[in-house]
């Protein structure tokens, strides 16, 4: 006859009980079912009869109380060589005793129900490597973390392109935008050193050189008031040409003159023409007054002519062409200035 086991228990279970209640309890070491209350003891063997343990039968494993999307994963309970296996749908299989009991893929779980995972294509080859997804995201392997730009040089910086796996390396470099807003590299030489480029090259295939003058003949001024000589302002819709003025040539025929480069006056009696066909500059030279304009450049002339160099840019960006005007005149104690003058810029149409 097997043993029968019994404990004697004290248990207090009523409101205003004075003092406790004694009540025999079962110990129950491998005959099923239990009742509740009942105490379970080791039977035969010093092992739990796997009767008087929980079924995993209906259970729902939850994460932060919230039941998580891969169900039904534990089909045994941990023991000594019992092994622990996550189902198929969701399940990386290992064994609480070192040995992989069923199965041959193993995937994890994302956040999105139903969606899988497989992470057993690689393995680790040395100290560093990351799990890392890969195209279409249902797939992970062990690799390299990828330090390294997202877009290669060439791609518009705004909006950025979708990004595609590089088929080149692109490392992280130090770039900037160039005129037509294009993401670019700082280039380098073979030996790592930089390379550098004016924006204004003007040897460059993709810069051209303009000129405007007054003409063969000389202009005079009799009064006192400083008169428009020479003015050119870029043609409308050339918003994407960069101009760079570079210099200015002053002849006066011998009497003493004052000058003034100035930006953006207000002309009157102004009629542009266009410069050359292949010029997106205009040029005007019968405009009779001015008013406004912020001064540039001045100077003084006797008999002589005076050759000024320059390297500031201007393009068109607002509604109103920017202009460029010399304006002249006698100075004080001189009768008259008799004077021409000439422009000479740069236009770049695309970037270098």
């Amino acid at each position: 006859m097997a043993p029968i086991w019994s404990v004697l228990a004290n248990r207090k279970d009523k409101a205003n009980q004075s003092f406790w209640t004694q009540k025999r309890l079962d110990v129950v070491d491998g005959c099923c079912p239990a009742n509740p209350g009942d105490i379970v003891a080791l039977g035969p063997g010093c092992k739990i009869d796997p009767c008087l343990l929980p079924s995993t039968t209906g259970l729902i494993i939850e994460i932060d109380g919230v039941p998580s999307p891969c169900q039904d994963i534990l089909n045994f309970i941990p023991g000594t060589g019992i092994t622990i296996t996550y189902s198929p749908d969701c399940g990386y299989i290992f064994a609480v005793t070192g040995t992989v009991a069923c199965g041959s893929a193993a995937y994890l779980c994302t956040d999105e129900v139903g969606v899988e995972v497989q992470v057993d294509l690689s393995h680790p080859t040395h100290p560093g490597q990351l799990l890392i997804s890969q195209p279409g995201n249902t797939t992970a392997i062990w690799a390299d973390p990828q330090v390294q730009g997202l877009y290669p040089a060439g791609s518009t910086i705004c909006p950025a392109p979708a990004y595609v796996a590089p088929t080149c390396i692109q490392p992280i470099l130090i770039g900037g935008a160039d005129c037509n807003g294009v993401l670019q590299n700082v280039a380098v030489s073979t030996g790592g050193e930089i390379l550098v480029l004016a924006q204004d090259q003007e040897t460059d295939i993709n810069v051209q050189r303009f000129a405007a003058t007054t003409g063969i003949g000389l202009r005079t001024n009799l009064t006192a008031t400083l008169v428009p000589l020479l003015s050119i302002s870029p043609k409308v819709g050339t918003g994407t040409v960069v101009f760079t003025f570079r210099n200015l040539d002053f002849l006066s025929n011998g009497q003493l003159s004052h000058f003034q480069l100035l930006l953006n006056p207000t002309l009157t009696g102004a009629s542009f023409v266009n410069v050359d066909p292949t010029s997106e500059m205009t040029y005007d030279v019968t405009a009779t007054a001015y008013s406004g304009g912020r001064l540039l450049d001045a100077g003084y002339i006797g008999a002589d002519s005076r050759h000024n160099d320059y390297e500031f840019r201007f393009n068109f960006t607002a509604a109103t062409p920017p202009i460029i005007t010399l304006v002249f005149a006698p100075v004080t104690g001189s009768s008259k200035s008799v004077a021409g003058c000439s422009f000479a810029w740069d236009e770049q149409s695309t970037c270098l």
